[in-house]
């Protein structure tokens, strides 16, 4: 592990998001959605999904949005709403009718506490720095006790995100799903209980 990107990853600031962190939340959200992006900057990750300053509020206000920051400057967010909340976008909708199928550790999803996670962004210039890592811990603190499983999905013309999930987070690949023709990946996780954030209450890092 790198001494100064630890370091550098421990002064990093993990939190809730306030109202007034939703215009820079807008930003990076726009900077990164898939229609700005050209084809070679999609190859790093992008957004598939973009929300309004009204729906980034709702979702701040539910589940919640976990932000880094440092210096003042965000360097990172993600979101996490309850499945009710994503009822109305019919790409989640899509995905959601499936969860009477998928199972997860032997839970059916459908019969479970199920939160929906994401979108996650990491801006550009923080990139490779474990970010990802720290709102992922502090997800898990924010949510415990709440829900029992975390449910994820992931274009599948967007490998970067997938593999950093899976390999860097250790998400479950569970599903699949197709909408307008296009294919995704359903992945999910498991919240810890209370008694298992202590040996992971420091962000472990990673590149994302």
């Amino acid at each position: 592990m790198d001494r100064r990107t630890l370091e550098w990853v421990e002064t990093m600031e993990f939190r809730r998001a306030k109202p007034e962190d939703i215009p820079a939340i807008l930003d990076v959200q726009a900077a990164n959605f898939v229609g700005n992006l050209d084809d070679v900057e999609r190859r790093d990750g992008f957004l598939s999904v973009e929300f309004t300053r009204r729906q980034l509020d709702e979702i701040a206000s539910q589940v919640g949005i976990i932000i880094a920051v440092s210096e003042g400057c965000l360097a990172g967010y993600l979101c996490a709403s309850c499945c009710e909340f994503n009822r109305p976008f019919p790409l989640l909708a899509a995905m959601m009718r499936r969860f009477d199928a998928i199972d997860h550790r032997g839970r059916v999803l459908a019969a479970s506490r199920v939160f929906i996670y994401g979108p996650v962004c990491i801006d550009r210039s923080y990139r490779g720095r474990g970010i990802l890592r720290g709102l992922y811990e502090t997800l898990q603190q924010e949510v415990v006790g709440r829900y029992d499983i975390g449910v994820a999905f992931v274009a599948d013309d967007n490998p970067h995100s997938l593999r950093v999930h899976v390999d860097g987070l250790g998400m479950a690949h569970v599903g699949e799903f197709t909408f307008s023709g296009k294919p995704y990946h359903i992945l999910a996780f498991d919240v810890r209980s209370g008694d298992e954030h202590g040996a992971a209450s420091k962000p472990a890092v990673e590149k994302t």
